[in-house]
């Protein structure tokens, strides 16, 4: 897939393997919409493998990229050529003179510690810029939750408290975003799981000693792997009970 993030599914997108890539190109496109007016520079924080950065681009923004992945950042300079710089480190490692009208956090923040990332986005912003964040957060629910990932909302909030940002928007995109994860248990269940099986079987049956050693050698995470995966509780159900997926927009006093 040319996009790393999540999909976003509106009511009349039915929910099917083969809408994906459509419901992908909605959330790109939901993002871009939100971005000011204004803005011409923005820092994409973790690019993946550049394809919201291209689609910035081809709307006449200048674009860097943040991006600590060597897989990735390769992916990206194939996707971006000479259009956009890359910093090869963490967020909170760039040292750069140039200032953005927008820094972009796009399923990145969760990576980030938060005063870091205030911290070193103010740095980088220019007086009045804007800071976007979607993003997966965790909210307080019964139970463990199937699925990893996300800072506490309520912990960010009082994170963003502390900074010198105007909030000036905040939208639940949880009910959108939840059906990707219906996607995503279906293909582990119908397609990852029984190939899965398949593989272990034909090692077993062909080197069933040494089998016998990683099975026992690697129980833990084998047996981990697979409650994870292949439990069937990771989908869209789970995910609106543990999680909010939101849309944020701030902006530094001028």
């Amino acid at each position: 897939m040319q996009d790393l993030h999540y999909g976003y599914w509106p009511p009349d997108l039915a929910v099917a393997p083969r809408n994906l890539a459509q419901a992908q190109a909605n959330y790109t496109d939901l993002l871009i919409s939100r971005i000011p007016s204004g803005v011409r520079t923005i820092l994409d924080v973790g690019c993946g493998a550049g394809n919201t950065a291209r689609k910035l681009l081809e709307r006449g923004f200048q674009v860097d990229c943040v991006s600590p992945n060597g897989v990735l950042t390769a992916v990206a300079r194939q996707t971006l050529g000479e259009r956009a710089r890359i910093f090869e480190c963490r967020f909170q490692d760039v040292e750069t003179e140039r200032r953005y009208d927008l820094i972009l956090f796009s399923e990145s923040l969760l990576f980030i510690p938060l005063d870091a990332a205030f911290t070193q986005a103010l740095r980088l912003l220019n007086p009045r810029g804007h800071i976007l964040i979607t993003d997966i957060f965790r909210v307080p629910a019964e139970g463990k939750s199937p699925i990893g990932g996300g800072h506490e909302l309520p912990l960010f909030r009082d994170a963003v408290a502390r900074f010198a940002l105007e909030p000036m928007a905040d939208v639940d995109m949880t009910e959108g975003i939840a059906p990707t994860f219906d996607i995503l248990d279906r293909a582990y269940r119908e397609a990852i799981q029984p190939a899965y099986q398949m593989i272990l079987a034909r090692l077993t049956a062909r080197h069933r000693w040494i089998m016998r050693i990683v099975r026992w050698k690697f129980r833990q995470k084998l047996e981990q792997a697979e409650r994870k995966h292949f439990s069937g509780r990771r989908t869209g159900a789970s995910f609106k009970q543990y999680k909010s997926y939101r849309l944020l927009l701030f902006r530094r006093p001028g």
